[in-house]
């Protein structure tokens, strides 16, 4: 049982050095003669032009553009990786699972293998040293050993995510008790994430619920406009070119912790009165702040008011995107 230092209170209290074990991370490999070629079929990005060692953002849609799933794609030495959480990942599956059976491919749950964590600042990644030969060179690229891979992010800034097989993960965290850095709970990735402007699928009622363009993927390199056909690129490609897509992903912060955030509701102000201000896509409550990463009209500007149903003394802070929309 790992021994999970305390949530800083605010998000510019996180050590520059830090690891967050991540239990809900769920990856499945796609194999095969046609593993590329299948993807292509389903994913948002075009899987043929991804180079070796590589990782991409994407989506898997539905036929009306509503999205199963969030991911990362790996472009691994022998099979193509998927990771997200595990609903999404779940949900991804049983859909991908109905396709494959006319492919030459092989879909399998990689999730038991492995150990998953988001390791942070050049002391921890130093700990990595005896489980690969050099960690990747650029912003999502991967390395992979025979502990397991790691991919260097784009968002969060300075992060790693490491996938190590089941017998070189407890080695790895006795070396981070024994470097005294700290190791903090899944919480801390998620408001990690949502202070970046990253969106996740995290919950059943979230599943074909959001267009990509909702959350912001098209800023994140996660949609590719000009490859051939996939579920939802019909829908995917109008929201696009006939400016049809009304919402976006926005960042916004509270000033206390709010316990009851599972239950909250986005308010806007209209005049005198509040209404509904959107959807709540990511939360995460630190000591003393609470994040959110919600979905919004795409022309909301900072002077509008938003509060929560459960917090509505205190007006919440727009936060800046670290990316273009």
């Amino acid at each position: 049982m790992h021994a999970y230092s305390p949530l800083p209170p605010k998000m510019d209290a996180f050590p520059d050095n830090l690891v967050v074990a991540l239990p809900s991370m769920a990856c499945v490999s796609v194999s095969g003669d046609d593993a590329k070629t299948f993807l292509h079929s389903q994913l948002t990005i075009d899987i043929n032009k991804m180079a070796d060692a590589t990782v991409r953002r994407s989506a898997h849609c539905d036929f009306k553009g509503k999205s199963w799933s969030v991911s990362l794609v790996a472009n691994g030495a022998s099979a193509l990786y998927l990771l997200a959480g595990n609903t999404a990942v779940d949900a991804s599956v049983e859909q991908l699972k109905k396709y494959a059976v006319f492919s030459k491919i092989e879909i399998t749950s990689e999730t038991e293998n492995f150990d998953f964590y988001l390791l942070k600042g050049k002391q921890t990644t130093a700990l990595l040293e005896g489980n690969f030969a050099a960690l990747p060179d650029s912003p999502m690229a991967m390395v992979e050993s025979d502990s397991g891979f790691c991919i260097t992010l784009d968002y969060p800034a300075d992060t790693v995510l490491l996938a190590l097989k089941k017998n070189a993960s407890p080695p790895f965290a006795q070396a981070v008790s024994d470097a005294e850095l700290p190791l903090f709970e899944e919480t801390a990735a998620t408001a990690l994430d949502i202070a970046s402007g990253i969106p996740a699928l995290t919950s059943e009622e979230q599943i074909n619920q959001y267009v990509p363009q909702m959350m912001n993927l098209q800023a994140l390199d996660a949609i590719d406009f000009n490859k051939g056909c996939y579920m939802g690129q019909e829908v995917v490609a109008r929201t696009r070119y006939l400016g049809r897509n009304k919402r976006a992903a926005m960042i916004f912060k509270l000033p206390e912790a709010c316990e009851d955030i599972a239950t909250a509701k986005l308010e806007k102000q209209a005049g005198e009165h509040w209404r509904s201000g959107g959807t709540i896509l990511r939360a995460a409550v630190l000591g003393k702040e609470t994040w959110l990463l919600a979905v919004v009209n795409n022309d909301t500007t900072p002077e509008d008011s938003f509060r929560l149903s459960t917090n509505p003394a205190l007006e919440l802070i727009h936060c800046d995107l670290p990316y273009t929309l």
